[in-house]
């Protein structure tokens, strides 16, 4: 992700990119020529010698607090990728440390920043799908290479997860998780959740054995459906039609009729270049990003919780 961020800074014209770090000198060095800026094996010595104003954080998870904790220490305001950390600890850590220093934390929930996201939390703040009563998200692929120190519930899941609290502005009250290592051997790769919210329920699939990638999203309300993909960046809602009459026993009846499903309009973009430039009018507006430490560590909690219950019913099975 890091030469994507970087890549944005520079096209986006309310930023100025001055510099990058990777500790792979031939990436880095790539990266640093394709866009202009300077170039560091190691990011201490790109803070301590450029003048930095902000700074984008695509790490390991398991390198987290100690890149962030040290950026905000020197007063920078922080874009941190997800999940937030990799222990709640860490996580709670991190934010503490920004809000100490009145910084900007962002993190890198990308999905909140896709068009059809946004169009669809317009859609729902308008009631067109009435009362939400369930959400499933399939969210499937094969394995990303780059991710080496995390499992498909912290790294993957917890995009849905984090989204679906924010799509229902509740907490899961219930958590229910199966995974195991299909493919993999050291990690969970697949991991199958139910989460009960006050009045929603959520089911979440996530691997990285299937080998198409599908990321979609499917809610139903007391008033319509919709249908969300992520890569197209589409949007298709129903209107649930009641037609009411009697039957030949004089029996009043509800049925339920047919409906049409209606494209929203949706103007694509790029979500990684929404989320930056949201991080970016923050800092300038001094305001919190929609984003915020505290909804992050919200998933990251949903999302051990769902590990440790994966890993209680290995350890009964064996």
């Amino acid at each position: 992700m890091g030469k994507h961020h970087a890549r944005v800074y520079h096209d986006l014209k309310t930023s100025n990119l001055l510099a990058v770090a990777d500790i792979d000198p031939f990436r880095g060095n790539q990266t640093a020529q394709n866009f202009n800026c300077h170039f560091y094996t190691d990011f201490r010595d790109m803070i301590e010698n450029e003048p930095l104003d902000a700074v984008s954080v695509a790490v390991p998870t398991t390198m987290h607090q100690d890149v962030a904790l040290f950026c905000i220490n020197k007063g920078l305001h922080l874009l941190l990728e997800k999940p937030i950390a990799a222990t709640l600890d860490e996580a709670i850590n991190i934010c503490k440390s920004a809000q100490d220093k009145s910084l900007i934390l962002q993190i890198g929930h990308i999905e909140h920043f896709n068009p059809a996201v946004l169009k669809l939390i317009e859609i729902l703040d308008q009631g067109v799908l009435g009362q939400l009563l369930t959400i499933v998200v399939r969210r499937v692929g094969i394995t990303p290479p780059q991710i080496r120190d995390s499992n498909v519930i912290i790294d993957l899941a917890i995009h849905d997860i984090e989204l679906c609290n924010f799509l229902t502005k509740k907490l899961p009250e219930k958590v229910y998780c199966r995974a195991g290592a299909g493919i993999l051997r050291d990690r969970e790769d697949f991991a199958d959740f139910f989460l009960e919210y006050d009045g929603v329920n959520v089911l979440i699939q996530s691997n990285w054995i299937t080998p198409v990638k599908i990321r979609q999203m499917q809610l139903t309300g007391t008033k319509g459906y919709a249908e969300l993909d992520f890569i197209e960046q589409k949007l298709s809602v129903a209107e649930t039609v009641v037609e009411s009459d009697y039957d030949d026993f004089g029996t009043f009846v509800v049925k339920l009729g047919q409906s049409q499903m209606i494209d929203i309009p949706v103007i694509r973009d790029e979500p990684l270049k929404l989320e930056i430039q949201h991080f970016l009018d923050c800092i300038s507006k001094n305001k919190q990003p929609s984003i915020a430490g505290n909804g992050a560590i919200e998933a990251l909690k949903v999302a051990l919780k769902a590990w440790e219950i994966s890993l209680s019913k290995k350890r009964l099975n064996n």
